[in-house]
């Protein structure tokens, strides 16, 4: 093998591979285009305007400040941090059959502060838990939850890891772990032949920015509130909806130009390789 066939080979597999990396970055692209214009369309409302005895629309936006729900503030129970939302869970992974094929089994979960609240100038919009899927630890997630990841996705969400321990031995428990032990909300073997015990506590705080565009629902107890959608877009993000705006804007254009740039540099490769092939059979 001569180097010259060498370097056609591998020109000819960087422009195969540049041709087809193309598509794959404009359609990316694209989806951030899309993305873009739906939070465009739903845009912001004050917090006021959701209520019941009014009708419903699909999707409804707020933006303003965590605050706390009905059920007033909360205490994550491990680490003592007072928030608006909070999930304990502890649970172990243990490695079954094949490998790769894992058995997960939830020891401990506790939960308080739902809905929470999103706050602004004129008023208080109920914000259930769920619709913070994507964020929060579950570790037996669903099919149908695994696929449901909020436009934006990228960027920052109001919820916060303040405990996040692994045990792999049960001969030496873990601080948080041997805590929940105590209080004889895990049993003592916990760790006794599985993998690894988790412990994984997550809060929502008072006072973080957050942009919401859910379901609106009436929750019982007559309390309009944004919740999950069962199928569709939504979106929560911590963060002002200009500055999401301009990220999925730019993303749009720095995609369009990286697949612009590939399908540019595999044509430029199958032209060299041409060339070189067409004059070496002269």
């Amino acid at each position: 093998m001569t180097f010259l066939t060498v370097v056609l080979a591998v020109a000819g597999f960087f422009g195969f591979a540049m041709l087809v990396l193309a598509p794959v970055l404009l359609a990316l692209a694209v989806s951030d285009g899309r993305q873009r214009r739906w939070v465009r369309r739903h845009a912001v409302s004050p917090c006021a305007a959701l209520r019941p005895g009014t009708g419903l629309p699909r999707r409804f936006a707020v933006y303003g400040e965590t605050v706390p729900g009905p059920d007033g503030p909360v205490v994550a129970p491990l680490s003592g941090v007072e928030a608006v939302w909070f999930q304990t869970i502890v649970y172990s992974d243990d490695s079954v059959g094949d490998p790769g094929l894992t058995r997960t089994v939830i020891l401990h979960e506790q939960s308080a502060g739902d809905p929470f609240g999103v706050a602004d100038g004129t008023g208080t919009v109920a914000v259930t838990a769920d619709i913070l899927q994507a964020s929060r630890a579950d570790p037996r997630p669903s099919v149908w939850a695994r696929t449901r990841l909020p436009v934006a996705d990228a960027g920052p969400t109001p919820v916060r890891t303040v405990v996040n321990e692994e045990t792999t031995s049960h001969r030496r428990n873990g601080r948080w772990l041997q805590q929940l032990i105590d209080r004889g909300a895990v049993r003592p073997d916990a760790a006794r032949r599985v993998d690894r015990v988790r412990v994984v506590e997550q809060v929502v705080p008072p006072g973080v920015p957050l942009h919401v565009i859910g379901q609106p629902v009436i929750l019982d107890g007559g309390i309009a509130a944004l919740t999950l959608p069962r199928t569709g877009r939504y979106l929560v993000l911590s963060r002002e909806p200009s500055a999401t705006e301009r990220e999925l804007a730019g993303g749009r254009t720095y995609g369009t130009g990286c697949a612009i740039w590939a399908a540019v540099a595999g044509a430029a490769c199958f032209a060299v390789v041409w060339g070189i092939s067409f004059a070496l059979a002269r």
